[in-house]
């Protein structure tokens, strides 16, 4: 297998005073969300500060995925309201008549063409 060349990314393009982008800013937005439904407690180890920058953005989202993880791993629930997680799986099943694009099969239509409804009429 050959290799594939990949270009180093230049110097230019790390600017962490960089206004945050549309991506980032929806991330912020959902982990406000979460943030608003934390403790009182838990809410005090995040910074409180605006987000303009990559930089704040990368502050607040790294102490944000801190804190989530270590109640994940501690089984400490994010508020004291928080619904019970499903303790059974729901399980996902394929849809019925389907072909997959990926297998090759072509999907079977029922619909006629214009050429052979004009050759049912002749008839």
């Amino acid at each position: 297998m050959e290799a594939i060349h990949v270009p180093p990314t230049p110097a230019r393009a790390f600017n962490k005073n960089r206004r945050i982008s549309d991506l980032i800013r929806a991330q912020i937005e959902h982990l406000k969300h979460l943030e608003e439904k934390l403790t009182t407690d838990a809410r005090q180890q995040i910074p409180q500060h605006p987000i303009v920058s990559e930089d704040d953005a990368a502050q607040y989202i790294a102490a944000m995925t801190r804190l989530l993880r270590t109640q994940a791993a501690t089984g400490a629930a994010a508020t004291s309201a928080s619904p019970a997680a499903p303790k059974k799986a729901i399980p996902i099943r394929p849809a019925k008549g389907l072909d997959i694009a990926a297998v090759g099969k072509k999907a079977k239509t029922k619909s006629a063409s214009p050429k052979s409804s004009r050759k049912e009429k002749k008839r």
